[in-house]
């Protein structure tokens, strides 16, 4: 996993600032990228099909410093509700199927199709079973002029 978690790190600082448009980002990150002087929000691009490749395949959305570092607040109290267990937590579940088990121990994206407005389809299978969701990313250039995204919504 660390090797996943450098390879991201990789990714994430060498993207070079691209065209950017104005987007609400959610309160508490827009406050952070105003307080760093930052007005505007990257579109997102075939950088972040990399990125989230290594985040579904490498599960690093089951790590809660990566759920801490690259969700959204907003993101963070969905899977803050849907945690079901004493002791609190983020339901992490909520990135693959609902299945605990399968035919296979095949995990894998297999598709990630930009909707537009930072909205992507992904498509995996998760076990062996086939399923999809719809993720909303955010983006922004930081003052090392490199993209960073922050992931904002899960359908």
């Amino acid at each position: 996993m660390l090797v996943a978690v450098i390879a991201l790190g990789a990714v994430m600082g060498c993207n070079s600032k691209k065209g950017t448009e104005n987007e609400v980002v959610g309160d508490s990150l827009q406050t952070e990228l105003k307080r760093a002087g930052i007005d505007s929000v990257e579109e997102l691009n075939n950088d972040f099909a990399i990125f989230f490749t290594s985040i579904y395949n490498d599960e690093l959305y089951n790590d809660y410093a990566f759920i801490d570092k690259y969700c959204t607040d907003k993101l963070k109290k969905k899977l803050k509700e849907a945690y079901e267990y004493e002791g609190g937590g983020y339901a992490t579940w909520l990135f693959r199927s609902e299945f605990q088990d399968g035919p296979t121990d095949e995990h894998k994206l297999t598709k990630i199709v930009p909707e537009g407005d930072g909205w992507y389809k992904y498509d995996f299978i998760d076990m062996g079973h086939k399923g999809s969701h719809r993720i909303k990313v955010l983006s922004h250039v930081n003052p090392r002029n490199q993209i960073e995204y922050y992931i904002d919504e899960l359908e």
